[in-house]
């Protein structure tokens, strides 16, 4: 998680959220939306992205911040011709017995 784990931002689960230690008041009134992934501090109404974190936590700038995450690989990568071939046979009936 790159919260807890790459910004090693202090963290909790509180009321079944994702909570950490806001990086400007430091306070842990910061949840996060698993649906947007966005997050927002609600004692200094503060709203922050993945981008945002990273650039305050590691003092890097835009284009440093989205190369640091990019570098993060969360998801297998699979080859377009694995997913085209995928698309090709979807719909079709399952041979069985041959």
């Amino acid at each position: 998680m790159l919260i807890r784990d790459l910004l090693q931002i202090p963290s909790k689960i509180r009321d079944g959220y994702f909570r950490f230690l806001c990086p400007l008041c430091n306070e842990f009134q910061t949840a996060v939306n698993p649906a947007t992934n966005l997050a927002r501090c609600f004692r200094c109404g503060k709203n922050f992205n993945t981008i945002d974190l990273v650039m305050k936590l590691k003092g890097y700038g835009f284009r440093d911040s989205v190369l640091f995450l990019k570098q993060i690989n969360t998801a297998p990568q699979v080859p377009a011709s694995t997913l085209t071939a995928l698309a090709a046979v979807i719909g079709r009936p399952i041979a069985r017995g041959q």
